[in-house]
């Protein structure tokens, strides 16, 4: 019974508004005021003003006689399970951001991105000069210049709740180029420190003599028209390098790829994607876990392709190499083809020198425009093998299927074909001379036709 007395509300929801409308008007004026981080070390606060109020209540109604409204109203819950809700997903924020500097996540309203573009004074340096571009975050585009100079432009992108804030963290992230000797190195400076995510996109210029060393932790990278060599690194990025009068050294973590006109060496090591490799005049490497589709073309020397499910040699691929998930496609290789591979059907075209292929859970499928020179052997396990050779070919064959039938459109008085007990042969010579094929599978059928 309230006794005639007026009864008393809160002050704690007035109060409550005003301390976290105060804390978001500071948060949108100075960028460097973090409210996720203040919110999510300090929250306590929220408890202790909380028990002020509701002291400062207890002394109000004592002092005045007044009736005690209730704990908590339904409108002051209400405010309260917003602004909580509120600051919980700021400090969520703040402690992703801290913890996964590379998610990029702008809280609307309180935060927008901001772009400005620097430019730099230009460097002359000397013939054949290396030069070394890195940016935590941000794209690297280099392409030559008739001139003797080193030109950069930045494309600066930042985080803020407003643009002077965003100008300001920029600015404490300057793009500057050092000298030490014939080398030069272009960097932005305190760039991993920054709290606002400030983001470097450089294009550079430089004399066509120079050689490059690019690194981008995530950002794309773009090389073309350089007489030197060129090292690219790209942890999430993709990689596009060409027309390089040298060797080409890449290595990705995630992306795609894309390697061509290359008059030196290629070698492409890491994780990817789609990866292409094309026009090599050296040789042509590539390690690592790609995932594909990979596609190689006319490498002059030697074609290396290591990963965990496959291992190819091929010298002199004047051709091509396709590989997905479920095939691998190898035409026109002029010296000697080796293929290890599993899972995934081997077509493999017009091979010069001696070919090898062993599979496992597929099929082979090996064709000749014109009748071999040199040995064929393929070992399969739970597959067919199919070889189709021109109908003049001289060869030696011995051919053997565990579980599965040999068949021959080919005929001689020496070739001995035997399908019983559900194991196929198939052994002796067609013509005076020619090549050995060897080839034994299991589990599959083994047919020699004619072109």
């Amino acid at each position: 019974m309230s006794n005639g007395a007026p009864q008393r509300n809160s002050i704690f929801g007035g109060v409550l508004l005003v301390v976290i409308g105060v804390l978001l008007l500071l948060n949108h004026f100075n960028h460097s005021f973090h409210l996720g981080h203040l919110v999510r070390v300090y929250w306590p606060i929220l408890i202790i003003l909380w028990g002020v109020a509701k002291l400062v209540d207890h002394l109000r109604v004592r002092a005045d006689g007044s009736v005690r409204g209730p704990f908590l109203t339904g409108g002051e819950a209400a405010i309260l399970i917003f602004v909580i809700f509120v600051l919980v997903v700021l400090a969520m924020h703040d402690w992703l951001h801290t913890r996964f500097p590379d998610i990029a996540m702008h809280m609307e309203p309180f935060n927008h991105r901001y772009s400005q573009t620097q430019a730099l004074a230009p460097v002359r340096i000397p013939a054949g000069a290396q030069v070394t571009i890195h940016t935590a975050r941000g794209s690297i585009t280099v392409h030559p210049t008739d001139s003797s100079s080193l030109d950069v432009s930045a494309n600066m992108t930042a985080s803020g709740s407003n643009e002077e804030g965003a100008d300001e963290a920029m600015g404490k992230v300057p793009v500057k180029i050092e000298q030490n000797g014939n080398s030069y190195t272009i960097e932005p400076v305190n760039q991993d420190n920054s709290d606002a995510q400030v983001s470097a996109d450089l294009d550079v210029s430089m004399p066509k003599t120079a050689s490059v060393t690019a690194k981008s932790d995530r950002g794309d990278i773009s090389i073309s028209g350089l007489a030197g060599s060129v090292s690219v690194a790209a942890q999430k990025g993709d990689v596009d390098v060409h027309d390089i009068g040298g060797d080409v050294t890449a290595e990705i973590e995630s992306g795609d790829a894309k390697i061509a006109d290359i008059a030196g060496n290629v070698r492409l090591q890491g994780h990817g994607s789609d990866i292409e490799v094309d026009d090599v005049k050296g040789n042509a490497s590539l390690e690592g876990d790609f995932l594909g589709p990979i596609h190689l073309r006319n490498i002059t020397k030697t074609t290396r392709y290591v990963t965990p499910r496959e291992n190819f040699t091929l010298m002199e691929l004047t051709g091509r190499v396709e590989l997905d998930s479920d095939s691998v496609q190898v035409s026109d290789v002029t010296g000697a083809a080796n293929l290890t591979t599993r899972n995934k059907d081997v077509d493999a075209e017009n091979i010069g020198g001696k070919l090898t292929i062993v599979d496992t859970h597929a099929s082979v499928n090996v064709r000749y425009s014109n009748a071999p020179s040199q040995d064929i052997g393929i070992t399969n396990e739970s597959g067919d093998v199919d070889v189709t050779l021109p109908s003049g070919a001289n060869f030696e064959i011995s051919a053997a299927s565990r579980d599965g039938d040999v068949n021959s459109e080919f005929s001689s008085e020496s070739l001995r074909t035997v399908n019983q007990s559900g194991t196929g042969q198939l052994s002796g010579r067609v013509g005076s001379s020619g090549p050995k094929i060897t080839i034994a599978t299991s589990y599959g059928t083994i047919n020699v036709h004619k072109s």
